[in-house]
């Protein structure tokens, strides 16, 4: 079997998201399940405004709340709130912490599909304010189905204002297939 050459090259940049034997050939293997529990560093993030903007924008979403301070604060909010999938999207574009456990996990990233994301809220979050942000994996659990193998991978990021409160819980389940 010849492998195709844009493979050996993406590996070559990539080595961590690829894993081939001494023939140049595609080895397949699951997650790291001894790095169960394993945690990220804190990463920080401040929550912009015009960030917030470009996302209602990007996805058609008028609600002033979300747009408008004046309106916002009619409503009863101390400004314009985050909208529900803000911090996820920003905490993937802006701090490269899914690429990171990736890597930790021995997960190459043309093996994993997004599965589900819950997020508990406890706490408003506004433009302004600073969060850090801990990532860690919860769990892998190894399923088999009638196309083959796959791990299920729960991935659990809190995040705390900077007045130390915590203001969300996000969980993420992350498929990797064989």
């Amino acid at each position: 079997m010849v492998q195709p050459p844009f493979a050996a090259d993406w590996a070559r940049v990539n080595p961590l998201f690829c894993r081939f034997n001494e023939d140049k050939r595609k080895i397949a293997t699951m997650a790291d399940k001894s790095k169960i529990g394993v945690k990220l560093p804190t990463y920080h993030m401040r929550v912009e405004r015009v960030k917030i903007r470009e996302l209602m924008e990007a996805i058609g979403d008028d609600n002033p709340i979300y747009l408008d301070k004046s309106k916002a604060e009619a409503e009863g909010y101390a400004d314009t709130p985050c909208p529900p999938t803000y911090i996820t999207l920003a905490f993937q574009e802006f701090t490269g912490a899914y690429l990171e456990i990736f890597k930790i996990l021995e997960v190459p990233l043309e093996k994993v599909l997004h599965g589900e994301e819950e997020y508990e809220y406890n706490d408003e979050i506004f433009p302004g304010d600073v969060l850090n942000c801990n990532m860690s994996c919860e769990s892998i659990v190894e399923k088999e189905t009638k196309s083959g193998s796959l791990d299920l991978i729960t991935l659990q990021t809190i995040f705390t204002n900077q007045k130390d409160q915590i203001v969300l819980k996000a969980r993420s389940l992350i498929i990797e297939r064989l």
